[in-house]
């Protein structure tokens, strides 16, 4: 019986040991992380931390940081001719040119509608063709959003109207008042999703707006366009100037304020008319306005404008003409009284 009864215990004590160690592997596997046959543990998911105001408010200040930056990007001026050809595609139909005299004829056609411009030169004609297009373009795509918009509303209305008041008709819409709204909002949550090429418009409306202070006699150095067509242009005042042209080589540096008569060099009564014009202002261009028919007496016409002025030269070339406009220029906006040596060169 002795026997037995200790066969028993040992056999009672070791089922007991299994039972702890297994219940120990369990709640390892419970601490450790599930597990699947295999070996191989499920990754573990972790709730993000919820962010207080003072991080709400820096994320957010990058947010809007990072916009301007996308903004500053794509919202570059660009002028009536690069800002049609981005809206309408590689599709667009080219320009037709024709020159007759002075004046050259641009021709487009878009949308089966034909747009033309005269102007002293072919780049002018063209940027007035342009800008005709782009206009009607905008104008023709906001008259049918208003349309739109317009019968969107008259349709919520006829709705609306034939709704019958009633005890019946108001327990319907406190029941199914939520999802029948949804699609009488459906037609203005289309029209409203229609977005208008403000892009293009906008890029265009700062070339304008820049080119009209350039035009008044301002710096504007945020056009990179201006900046090239200046250095291009102002080597040419030295060629003309002989002597007197070598002064102007300060011309390629960009003043930062719009130099007075108080900038004048102290030669200025001997310096070619075009050079000390291009050292008053740099950023001012000359225009060629053309030439007559007479072969015999040609006479070449050109133009500048400044200070909210126009001055028009005339001569028998290109140069004496963009002097002469130089010379009515520096006399009315600078006092400039040039030398007969000057005049005469």
């Amino acid at each position: 019986m002795d026997i037995n009864t200790s066969v028993g215990q040992e056999q009672q004590q070791q089922q007991q040991n299994d039972s702890l160690s297994g219940g120990e592997g369990s709640d390892t596997t419970q601490e450790g992380g599930s597990s699947v046959p295999g070996g191989v543990k499920e990754p573990r998911h972790f709730i993000k931390k919820p962010l207080n105001a003072l991080e709400r408010k820096r994320s957010e200040k990058e947010r809007k940081a990072r916009q301007l930056r996308r903004l500053r990007k794509w919202l570059m001026p660009k002028n009536a001719i690069v800002a049609l050809h981005e809206l309408q595609g590689p599709g667009m139909a080219e320009f037709t040119v024709n020159t007759n005299g002075q004046e050259t004829k641009a021709e487009i056609v878009i949308n089966n509608v034909k747009y033309e411009a005269t102007a002293p030169n072919k780049n002018l004609a063209k940027a007035k063709a342009s800008e005709k297009a782009l206009r009607d373009l905008i104008f023709a795509q906001m008259t049918r959003l208003k349309q739109q918009r317009t019968a969107a509303q008259q349709k919520q209305q006829q709705q609306q109207q034939q709704v019958v008041p009633g005890a019946a008709a108001t327990t319907a819409d406190k029941v199914d008042g939520p999802a029948a709204a949804k699609p009488e909002a459906e037609p203005m949550e289309c029209v409203e999703s229609e977005d208008l090429p403000m892009e293009h418009l906008a890029a265009f409306a700062l070339h304008k707006l820049f080119t009209q202070w350039e035009s008044e006699g301002f710096e504007v150095p945020f056009i990179k366009s201006s900046r090239a067509k200046t250095a291009a242009s102002a080597p040419a005042p030295a060629e003309n100037g002989g002597g007197g042209g070598g002064g102007g080589g300060g011309s390629s540096i960009m003043p930062k304020v719009t130099k007075t008569v108080a900038d004048l060099p102290p030669n200025a009564s001997t310096r070619h008319p075009t050079a000390l014009f291009a050292y008053m202002r740099p950023q001012i261009s000359y225009e060629d306005l053309g030439s007559n028919n007479d072969q015999l007496n040609r006479e070449f016409v050109a133009g500048l404008r400044s200070d909210g002025r126009y001055f028009v030269g005339k001569g028998r070339s290109k140069k004496l003409a963009r002097k002469a406009a130089a010379i009515d220029a520096c006399k009315d906006l600078f006092g400039v009284v040039f030398d007969e040596s000057v005049l005469s060169g």
